[in-house]
């Protein structure tokens, strides 16, 4: 196969599911209302899955919504890379579990976990295949369980997230003389306390001492809040300048940034020290949380299909996880 040209983002879908929980819904235990929780993160409500609902499952609806706007067929698909940190088993990934939903038959497929930046490296990671050739559609899955490893008796955390998944379908353009996307991708492993997570493997306490957390604690999503919340406003800031300066634009070319969707407070701080409007940003973290790896392509979805972008149009996408680790991402749609 020859080398293509370009890179075009051919479609775009997502699913959240049906079951709304709001913030009243949160037992008198945890200290809290409705007024906290939205004037302190801008969440009024989230989703929560059922118990027959998975990464795996909303992934394959919003993976067909993305390939129906897309016009590409199952057997077309090339690559799938599913962007999780809750997948539905260790082996095997879900990305083969929404292969085998989708009907593609076989094409290459694995998971990637880089938390809540997970989308954004994937995406980079299907720009990159589709450049060296070998993939002429990708299709990149992100999504989240979240409601499954959080402390309901945490309000640190439990508060911030929930269910989804966004997908979108990449394709080679043959036409195009633009090249692929801009992309920035960092990880910083002296901070992994911020945010953890226990695994499958049965570590000893005396290897989880040097993380100073106990061991049954890591059952559970732990996070440091107040050094996420600075690193956040502090990375949203370096992501949009590095974007500008490195492209040789300004905010005036960007037609709307897509960020991850973590807190209404930390979006509009960052949107101070920029000099920027809010309305630049695209936000549905009102009704959805935080849901990780699902939070910028739901975003993204939904921005499409309500007539924020139109072709043509520049958008800047940024997100920033658990490592920690940061990424964002800069294309033509």
């Amino acid at each position: 196969m020859k080398r293509p040209q370009g890179v075009r983002l051919s479609g775009t879908g997502s699913r959240l599911p049906a079951r709304v929980f709001r913030n009243d819904e949160f037992p008198p235990s945890l200290e809290t209302s409705d007024e906290w929780i939205r004037t302190r993160t801008g969440i009024r409500e989230r989703r929560i899955c059922a118990a027959d609902e998975t990464v795996a499952t909303l992934g394959i609806l919003a993976a067909s919504q993305a390939l129906e706007a897309a016009g590409v067929a199952p057997s077309e698909i090339d690559l799938i890379i599913c962007a999780t940190l809750t997948p539905d088993m260790i082996v095997p990934s879900t990305a083969c579990l929404i292969q085998q939903g989708l009907g593609t038959g076989p094409c290459a497929a694995f998971d990637l976990n880089t938390a809540c930046s997970g989308f954004l490296y994937a995406f980079a990671v299907a720009d990159q295949f589709i450049q060296s050739g070998t993939c002429r559609h990708v299709l990149v899955v992100g999504g989240d369980t979240m409601s499954r490893i959080v402390d309901f008796s945490d309000r640190n955390t439990c508060i911030l997230f929930g269910d989804g998944a966004g997908a979108v379908v990449l394709s080679a353009d043959d036409t195009a003389n633009t090249g692929g996307c801009w992309f920035r991708l960092r990880a910083d492993g002296r901070m992994h306390e911020s945010v953890l997570l226990g695994g499958a493997s049965k570590r000893t306490p005396a290897d989880i001492a040097p993380l100073n957390q106990p061991a049954d604690n890591l059952d559970f999503l732990r996070m440091n809040g107040r050094e996420v919340y600075k690193f956040a406003v502090t990375t949203i800031v370096k992501l949009v300048n590095e974007a500008l300066s490195e492209n040789g634009l300004t905010i005036d070319d960007i037609a709307l940034i897509v960020p991850h969707q973590v807190n209404q407070r930390i979006l509009e701080s960052a949107c101070d020290q920029l000099g920027i409007p809010i309305s630049k940003m695209f936000i549905n973290l009102d009704r959805y949380g935080n849901t990780s790896a699902g939070s910028v392509p739901i975003a993204l979805d939904e921005a499409i299909r309500a007539g924020r972008l139109k072709t043509g149009d520049r958008i800047l996408m940024m997100a920033f996880g658990g490592g920690l680790t940061w990424a964002s991402a800069m294309m033509t749609v």
